[in-house]
């Protein structure tokens, strides 16, 4: 049997209480990063053809409506 102090077994699990913690806030913190970057990579656009909102991830500027097929202009703010 091993025997262990009692300030060594309370020392242990403040200390992997802690790392638990540390971990998941690391974790949270990476996924909604990368959530809110994927999310700010969308570029919104108005059809000025049939007045629909849409948003896409083209690299370009312009982009398709998905209503009707007109390029739009993404819009600026």
């Amino acid at each position: 049997m091993i025997v262990v102090s009692f300030e060594a077994f309370v020392v242990f699990f403040l200390v992997a209480g802690l790392l638990v913690v540390v971990g998941l806030w690391l974790f949270y913190d990476l996924r909604d990063k990368s959530y809110y970057d994927r999310q700010r990579s969308l570029r919104a656009h108005h059809c000025v053809r049939c007045g629909a909102l849409y948003a896409s991830r083209a690299k370009t500027e312009v982009a398709a409506c998905p209503e009707c097929g007109f390029e739009n202009a993404s819009l600026r703010f």
